[in-house]
């Protein structure tokens, strides 16, 4: 493989010694590094170079299983062992420039006791606080240390993004309270859109990481330690959400009663201006039919005494609708 290794889609590689530290792998020499018995590496692809589908497929010292994985093009959430490697896709959320963003996008990944394979087709934001990790001089000994920070870095992640949904919600309810709703319904629809979308994937990986705990087949202390803390977390995280999504519940059932009040008001309002007005209406419609001996048709001020009479009945059907308490 003389190929360099961005020509091949690798975004990033590191060598890692016994004692965990790393260094960036030389570009040019990857055959070389990965013949080396001493340590481990870990290599991060971009799956959207066909070049990387190539080296995967044929040169990465994997098994076919694990290469499958790498390249499945199937992006449903999972986590299998076979023998002593570890391979699955699971999910992170999409690193925008800078920031982070709340579409979750997948991981593929493989891991065998020299060697951590990662790839995916946009930036994501765990890997990327990994990566920062390592350059900043964090250790890691083994594989599997390094995979269990890559899910840990995404639960903190998910953490965070769990708190900023609470923080949208604590807004819709300061405005829900103070009967400021124009625009909450479409604020607390995405917020509620977002929290199950994410308790969706919480849930199967919470799933996944419990029945690798249960497998009697695994036999690495390491890992079952690893599944065990990790499955604890998603256990919280999946909690959160789950309050997250019942607490925008319970804020769209207020905001669903509160227009309904503010309807009804509505509705009250025009159907009191309706009966006022109706008797109004049958007084002029009377004096509008122009027909023989009407009253005040002859004499002078007729038009004032008519507007009286016009009031009168107002008044009337008002006192009336209050003296039956209808009002």
């Amino acid at each position: 493989m003389d190929q360099p290794l961005a020509d091949i889609g690798i975004i990033s590689a590191y060598r890692f010694e016994r004692d965990g530290s790393a260094t960036k792998l030389d570009v040019a020499n990857l055959d070389a590094e990965l013949a080396d018995p001493h340590g481990w590496l870990w290599l991060h692809f971009n799956l959207s170079n066909r070049r990387c589908h190539d080296w995967l497929a044929r040169g990465a010292p994997l098994s076919d299983v694990a290469r499958e994985t790498l390249l499945d093009p199937d992006e449903h959430i999972r986590l299998d062992i076979f023998d002593e490697e570890i391979a699955g896709v699971l999910p992170d959320l999409h690193q925008e420039f800078m920031q982070e963003g709340d579409d979750l996008l997948r991981v593929h990944f493989a891991i065998s006791s020299r060697l951590m394979i990662t790839a995916r087709r946009k930036p994501l934001r765990a890997i990327e606080l990994t990566r920062r990790a390592l350059d900043s001089g964090r250790k890691f000994p083994t594989p599997v240390s390094l995979f269990d920070a890559i899910v840990d870095q995404f639960a903190d992640v998910i953490g965070r993004y769990s708190a900023s949904l609470g923080d949208e919600l604590d807004i819709v309810e300061n405005h829900v309270l103070h009967d400021e709703i124009d625009d909450e319904r479409l604020r607390l629809g995405r917020v509620r859109l977002q929290a199950i979308r994410t308790r969706r994937q919480l849930s199967q990986i919470r799933a996944l990481f419990h029945r690798m705990e249960a497998r009697e087949d695994v036999e690495s202390e390491i890992l079952l330690s690893a599944m065990r803390k990790l499955a604890q977390k998603f256990d919280a995280l999946d909690y959160e959400f789950s309050a997250i999504y019942e607490r925008a519940r319970l804020l769209q059932d207020e905001i669903a009663g509160r227009m309904t009040a503010i309807t009804n008001r509505r509705l009250f309002t025009l159907s009191v201006l309706t009966a006022c007005m109706l008797p109004s209406t049958l007084v002029t419609g009377f004096f509008g039919m122009n027909t023989k001996d009407m009253p005040f048709q002859t004499g002078d001020g007729g038009t004032w005494y008519a507007l009286l009479l016009v009031i009168a009945a107002g008044a009337l059907t008002w006192w009336l609708l209050r003296r039956t308490k209808a009002l």
